[in-house]
């Protein structure tokens, strides 16, 4: 793309000639510097960063694209030089979603996490090679996967309801799956598949984890990360793919039979037509999995991330109840985006209190801006559960959002009507152009 001005072109983006065909079939590890595949995951990488809940993580990502050419070029740089030194990553422990316990998250610089997803998208791309294509068809096999999602797990319970195939349920976790996959196993099979020895090289270390705060963890929290050849990082692009391919006989033996066993990443749900059946394969998957070195949790013993039972009981799956025909959000999923809408205005209600007490340069959260990030929890949350049909649930949340809405609305009006005119514009969150100037 270029801009024009008074007769010059200028390039706003890096340029380079894309890999031949010939070129990407024989050698992977060009394909993966190749400017196209780096900026198709420059853009995964973006649309992540920029939906983040962490501020510094939506800044470090606006930062990096406003000087892409340039880091692009960095990276390919390294590239051509091999080996591509990933740098030491950091670990973060946050308390899990339904408080039990901690995830241990791994957090690469932006140029690492790029590479890393690079060599996703190439071998995404690599469709005559059976081998990895297998990975990525296995029709059970939902998670980390082009053109699969969450979405996909609906249609394939839903279809099953329709075949009066769906009558009794199980499911469960898989315990600490990232810690548990072989790493050694997971190259092995790259390096069977794939006749590149620079590119099988900059995948074994792009899955290594080496975290440059370890001394900084505690005990119990350095323990939840990844060791030696066991475990891969959570939050790597590859960690998926390292899962299916470590899951990938599983998945083809749990294909089979007169059940559907359905498998995101370490979240595994297996529907038949009756307890006795679906019963005997989830005895299977345990045994499956135990051969891995993994294992599952049980319905009742108390870490509620098991469960089985007659379908129409609405067991939890993948953030939906699974009810055919309706799929509503889960409870818990629903108060976690009404707590955050209620969050979102605590802010602006905060910030603008703040201001009007305190003058001084204006937060930049304010009335407006309230609204806007308001929107955007809302359109991202309810994209993430488009495949529920069920209205009901919809209308009670937006019921509930209205209520916060008017409630914001009607503090802001209260606190400024006996303002200036250009307080007010101040608190809406326009700018003064007399301050800017300033």
């Amino acid at each position: 793309m270029q801009h024009r001005s008074r007769g010059r072109a200028l390039p706003i983006g890096p340029t380079a000639t894309k890999s031949s065909d010939k070129e990407s079939k024989h050698d992977l590890y060009k394909r993966v510097r190749s400017i196209d595949v780096l900026l198709g995951a420059w853009q995964t990488i973006r649309s992540n960063g920029e939906t983040s809940r962490s501020r510094k993580t939506r800044e470090e990502t606006r930062k990096f694209g406003a000087e892409l050419p340039k880091k692009i070029n960095q990276i390919q740089r390294r590239l051509r030089n091999p080996p591509y030194q990933f740098a030491q990553q950091y670990g973060a422990t946050p308390v899990k979603r339904k408080g039990s316990g901690k995830r241990p998250l791994v957090i690469a610089p932006i140029e690492d996490r790029i590479v890393q997803r690079a060599i996703l998208d190439a071998l995404h791309e690599m469709r005559s090679n059976k081998a990895i294509q297998s990975i990525f068809e296995t029709p059970g096999s939902i998670g980390g996967i082009r053109g699969r999602g969450v979405d996909n797990a609906i249609k394939i319970i839903q279809k099953a309801h329709e075949e009066d195939r769906a009558k009794y349920v199980a499911g469960s976790d898989i315990a600490g799956f990232f810690t548990k996959i072989n790493q050694r196993r997971v190259c092995a099979f790259i390096s069977n598949n794939i006749h590149d020895a620079k590119f099988c090289h900059l995948f074994e270390s792009a899955l290594r984890v080496d975290l440059e705060n370890a001394d900084l963890l505690s005990h119990e929290d350095a323990a939840l990360f990844p060791s030696g050849d066991m475990g891969v990082a959570q939050g790597c692009p590859l960690s998926a793919l390292a899962g299916n391919i470590e899951l990938g006989e599983f998945d083809q033996k749990m294909s089979k039979g007169d059940v559907i066993c359905i498998r995101y990443i370490d979240d595994f749900i297996i529907i038949g037509k009756s307890e006795s059946v679906v019963s005997k394969s989830m005895d299977k998957a345990k045994n499956l999995l135990l051969e891995l070195g993994m294992n599952v949790y049980a319905p009742g013993d108390g870490t509620g991330k098991a469960f089985s039972g007659p379908i129409e009981d609405g067991y939890e799956f993948l953030g939906y109840q699974v009810i055919p025909d309706f799929y509503p959000p889960s409870e818990t999923n629903i108060v976690k985006l009404l707590d955050s809408v209620k969050s979102e205005y605590g802010k602006g209600r905060n910030n603008i209190l703040r201001f009007l007490k305190k003058g001084g340069k204006p937060p930049i959260q304010l009335y407006a801006q309230t609204f806007v990030a308001v929107d955007q929890l809302v359109r991202a949350w309810a994209g993430s559960f488009k495949a529920s049909k069920c209205t009901k649930t919809a209308l009670y949340i937006d019921g509930e959002i209205n209520k916060l809405t008017s409630h914001f609305i009607s503090f802001y009006m209260q606190k400024t009507k006996n303002i200036t005119t250009s307080k007010k514009r101040e608190v809406l969150g326009i700018g003064l152009v007399s301050n800017l100037f300033s």
